[in-house]
């Protein structure tokens, strides 16, 4: 069990776009604050694991950061990178959910790759 387990809900994939081995993603994750969820948009890319192994990179905007960092106990930069690193463990692990009517996709190409072998 992380740190964030109490803090961070969902994850969700909006839009994956890419072949082969590298893929432009964005979707949300949600944050619970004072029991309410706050949705988080992100953006970012994933690779597979030809060389290096598995990889999701994400990114928030200003915006979100600030908002993120107005939070009690997430006030230090440090702790907004945990958080997102956490996001993209998860990621990496699967527990998300996949908006798969949403996929932006061609014809017989699997929308993960390599990423989700």
């Amino acid at each position: 069990m992380s740190h964030y387990d109490e803090d961070l809900g969902e994850i969700h994939i909006l839009s994956l776009e890419g072949l082969g081995a590298s893929y432009r993603l964005t979707g949300f994750f949600e944050m619970r604050v004072n029991k309410k969820k706050r949705k988080i948009n992100f953006k970012g890319v994933a690779f597979g694991g030809h060389y290096g192994g598995h990889n999701v990179n994400i990114e928030i905007s200003p915006r979100a950061a600030r908002s993120i960092l107005s939070i009690k106990g997430f006030r230090e930069e440090k702790k907004l990178e945990d958080l997102l690193s956490e996001v993209q463990r998860r990621i990496l692990n699967g527990e998300m959910i996949v908006e798969f009517d949403r996929l932006k996709q061609g014809a017989n190409v699997d929308p993960f790759g390599n990423i989700s072998s």
